[in-house]
């Protein structure tokens, strides 16, 4: 299945949370890289609706 890599808005990263993602805002000092947490996050395509 395709993939697409999505850029957190500004003044926020994605946290690893289960098996997806949740946003997260940066702290006052601006991002730093930690366990789970990315700039990024890759979500699978889904091409057509299901019932």
């Amino acid at each position: 299945m395709a993939k697409k890599a999505v850029e957190a808005p500004k003044g926020f990263h994605w946290m690893k949370s289960g098996n997806g993602f949740k946003l997260m805002k940066n702290p006052v000092g601006g991002y730093k890289p930690h366990k789970g947490a990315s700039k990024k996050a890759s979500f699978e395509i889904q091409k057509v609706h299901k019932k």
